[in-house]
């Protein structure tokens, strides 16, 4: 008698390890430590976009992995935003506005624009634009991928 092999199906929270795991391989690249702040983000993103896209789980299963992650502080709320902008963009406007990401990004004086458009073939592009609070003169900083996050590949 043969048994069919049944893939499991990805959930939010069987996601949390895919999302820690590649922020921690992110991190963990020779010279990570040294690179500027924006660069720190877009290894980030990159390293869990690429790991979420290989989990085939659904875009509405991703958002709510991603709004974990930030709740739990394993990824910040930029960071979770671009991710979603990669991976699941038909959701980035319910990571936005998930209470997590609003309170992370307010409690480390940050912020986060999402612009969706959608095409004639019902494609959706988004667009994140992420800043930090700045240096006392009123300006803006990069966006700290860091800010407000416990995650070890932040060195707290």
């Amino acid at each position: 008698m043969a048994f069919a092999q049944v893939a499991s199906v990805a959930t939010a929270q069987s996601l949390q390890g895919v999302i820690s795991t590649a922020a921690r391989t992110a991190a963990a690249q020779s010279g990570f430590q040294a690179l500027a702040a924006d660069a720190k983000t877009a290894a980030i993103v990159t390293s869990v976009s690429n790991a979420l896209s290989l989990s085939g789980a659904s875009s509405e299963v991703i958002a709510d992995a991603l709004i974990q992650a930030v709740a739990d502080g394993t990824i910040s709320a930029g960071v979770a935003l671009s991710v979603a902008a990669a991976v699941a963009p038909d959701m980035a406007a319910k990571i936005a506005a998930a209470p997590a990401v609003v309170a992370q990004l307010s409690r480390t004086g940050q912020s986060a624009t999402v612009t969706a458009s959608t095409n004639a073939a019902g494609g959706v592009s988004v667009l994140v634009g992420l800043t930090g609070a700045g240096g006392g003169g009123g300006g803006t900083a990069a966006y700290d991928p860091c800010a407000g996050v416990i995650a070890a590949y932040c060195g707290g």
